[in-house]
């Protein structure tokens, strides 16, 4: 920043539905002005929020909505929330989403590109997913890990000799990205990932599971963390 009085540009990306108030926003603004882009899942767009592209896979559908919508025009750093002011998602500072945004080192994000907004590993690290491994009881319970593989393929549109051997990542769908992470990856991309997320025969759960496996890999960061 060019003076103590200058705050970055930035964005924040959240789903939510009817029930969920996001008024903690209003707070949070005085002390870090933002720009909101708030994605409504209920079937009628609850007024002031925006229509994402499809609703499959509760926020992924609205994350990859706004990285669509707004490719051209991304603010300098992109900060992705739950809706919900108090979760425990939400670790080392306590479960207070606005807390969690205030202690942002934004010095560590522009270094980085990208950082998950937990801290604690677990879940997640140090394995997550083996791709290429699925266990018996996996393909036996027609489990997402046992056609992991698959998934990340078309997501990636790589061929299965690029597909990581084991996957490692901090949950749970809460990260700030730089614009020039961002725009490491071309639009087409992203529109790719929608059109899964969107005709997946996954849940929504299973949808939202799967991109929580590969948000930073998404955002070009190693498959072990």
């Amino acid at each position: 920043m060019d003076s103590e009085h200058a705050f970055p540009d930035i964005g924040i990306v959240m789903a939510k539905t009817r029930p969920e108030d996001v008024n903690w926003l209003l707070e949070l603004h005085e002390d870090l002005p933002f720009r909101p882009f708030i994605y409504s899942l209920d079937s009628s767009v609850e007024p002031g929020c925006l229509a994402p592209l499809s609703r499959r896979g509760r926020e992924t559908s609205a994350y990859l909505s706004y990285l669509i919508d707004n490719y051209d025009s991304l603010p300098e750093y992109s900060i992705f929330m739950h809706a919900k002011d108090e979760q425990w998602h939400n670790d080392v500072l306590g479960q207070k989403a606005a807390d969690t945004i205030k202690a942002l080192r934004f010095q560590h994000i522009n270094s980085t590109g990208f950082a998950n907004l937990r801290c604690t590993l677990f879940p997640g690290c140090p394995l997550g997913v083996n791709p290429l491994d699925p266990t018996e009881q996996d393909i036996r319970n027609k489990d997402t890990r046992a056609y992991f593989a698959e998934i990340y393929m078309e997501l990636f549109d790589v061929t299965r000799e690029q597909i990581p051997r084991h996957i490692g990542n901090v949950c749970c769908a809460q990260f700030a990205v730089t614009r020039a992470r961002i725009l490491q990856r071309p639009r087409s991309d992203y529109e790719r990932m929608l059109r899964w997320a969107d005709q997946s025969r996954e849940n929504d759960f299973g949808v939202g599971w799967v991109f929580e496996k590969v948000w930073d890999t998404v955002f070009g960061m190693d498959a072990i963390k």
